[in-house]
């Protein structure tokens, strides 16, 4: 996954607030928000914190949070990136409850401990829980760029604050209100990451959650070094809360190494408003995970967008590539064209300038451009002709919502269309019969066949819908128009 955009905007949907940050390409906050969710209703808190930022060419980026997400250390007999996809796909469902269906696995690339192996963190999130936030951001009018991993943003912006030597190892932990993420760094990427669950909330209403933060740590510690035989040097913790006073000396007498309060807004690139609003708005609820993600961004590997939605994009700019390719002929035959026509001009000129009789050979030549003329007409409109199929690709992709997929489009020369495919409700199929009626690209949209039946142990219904293309016939017509009058 490489991000080019020259700005993002990081949005973070918890079950209790929703929050925004505009940051640039360079690492600068240049605006931050952030919304309660009240009665469970995302989207309106969603589009009210986006008010005023600037979406338009901004790479949008879904963060999920650590609690969400499983994390191992591996090693792979592989460096190859689609051998690495292929063997975390088989050896996530060892690593976490669910079937591999029900969950969508990325990693971040560690290093290479010996030749043809290869040190990654798996990272597991439920598709649900992606699906859920991905859902909300549609809704408020968002189109996802990416699905990051707050943790991976977080260990990559401290470590290149705190310009960590090569080999070293340091930990870092960020408390928030409802839970607590820790993790080791290394120079160049995050070595282990986990969610502890006690955060801010728990201390403040029992003393006894700040020890039993620290046994949590100690404990991530000691699996660390039992996995990678080596230690952190030092610990940072990134939140400057008053609840979590003395955290530092506790730590550092379970732990026996260096720990110090690095709190994160003093090492992001703000201007003073931006400092005076973490100061007064963010002293809770932590801004790290957006404020992370969307600086480090370009450089994060694991992206958890659903591969159903990859392969939607990679369908969509296959047709964008067709699309130039059939501009560039166009423009092609254009210019061929316009070479022809300033021939016959130059070759009219010369007619007129009493050249009729001396040059009356070239009369015959005129008449093969004219036919080359129009043939490359004819040319042209069947190339706009062919256009037509994948315009309706487009128009079934825009229609066609996320709780149903497709399993067959089929289409004849007539322009005679067949789509089959499953619903998570009968009345989503009506309702996308209705759309389809109500498109000028459709004709004769009728439901030939529905099914009820299981599948993943959930009711869907199966269905078969036939079509017609509406301007096939008028384009087919043209076509052979054209042609005759070539001949």
């Amino acid at each position: 996954m490489i991000l080019k955009q020259s700005r993002f905007i990081a949005v973070s949907i918890g079950a209790s607030v929703v929050k925004v940050a505009q940051v640039t390409s360079a690492g600068v906050v240049e605006k931050l928000a952030s919304k309660a969710v009240s009665a469970g209703v995302v989207n309106s808190a969603l589009r009210d914190a986006l008010i005023g930022f600037e979406l338009k060419n901004s790479g949008i980026v879904c963060v999920m949070s650590g609690d969400v997400a499983t994390t191992k250390h591996l090693e792979v007999p592989s460096a190859d990136p689609s051998e690495i996809e292929s063997i975390i796909a088989l050896q996530a469902t060892r690593h976490t409850p669910f079937s591999k269906d029900e969950i969508i696995t990325s990693y971040v690339k560690i290093g290479s401990p010996k030749p043809n192996f290869t040190s990654l963190l798996l990272v597991v999130v439920k598709r649900d829980a992606v699906k859920e936030k991905l859902t909300a951001m549609r809704a408020a009018g968002l189109d996802t760029t990416a699905v990051l991993f707050a943790p991976e943003g977080a260990a990559r912006l401290y470590a290149r604050a705190l310009n960590i030597r090569k080999g070293q190892k340091i930990a870092v932990l960020d408390v928030t209100m409802s839970n607590s993420n820790f993790m080791v760094v290394s120079d160049t990427a995050p070595l282990m990451a986990r969610s502890i669950p006690v955060g801010i909330e728990g201390v403040a209403c029992d003393a006894g959650a700040l020890a039993q933060i620290v046994a949590e740590v100690k404990a991530s510690i000691d699996a660390f070094e039992q996995e990678t035989a080596s230690r952190p040097v030092r610990v940072v913790v990134s939140t400057d809360h008053m609840v979590l006073a003395g955290i530092d000396k506790m730590l550092a007498e379970a732990l026996a190494i260096p720990v110090e309060v690095v709190p994160y807004p003093s090492i992001i690139r703000c201007g003073k408003g931006i400092k005076e609003q973490l100061a007064k708005e963010f002293s809770d609820e932590s801004a790290l995970d957006v404020i992370a993600v969307g600086t480090m961004a370009a450089k994060c590997d694991a992206d958890l967008v659903p591969q159903e939605i990859k392969d939607q994009r990679a369908v969509a700019e296959k047709g964008r590539e067709t699309l130039k390719a059939g501009i560039l002929i166009l423009l092609t035959l254009l210019f061929v064209g316009g070479g022809l026509l300033s021939r016959v001009y130059f070759k009219d000129v010369f007619l007129k300038q009493n050249l009729i009789e001396k040059y009356s050979d070239q009369k015959k030549e005129v008449g093969l451009l004219e036919n080359m003329i129009n043939k490359t007409r004819v040319l042209r409109e069947y190339i706009q002709a062919r256009q037509l199929p994948l315009e309706a690709i487009r128009e079934l992709y825009r229609i066609i919502p996320e709780e149903m997929y497709l399993s067959n489009i089929s289409m004849d020369d007539a322009g005679n269309v067949s789509v089959q495919g499953v619903s998570e409700s009968m009345s989503r199929v009506f309702s996308v019969v209705t759309a389809l009626e109500e498109s000028p690209l459709f004709e004769n949209v009728k439901t030939k066949s529905t099914t009820a039946k299981k599948e993943r142990g959930k009711d869907v219904a199966a269905f078969e819908l036939t079509l017609k293309l509406s301007s096939v016939s008028q384009d087919s017509a043209a076509v052979t128009r054209s042609d005759s009058a070539a001949k």
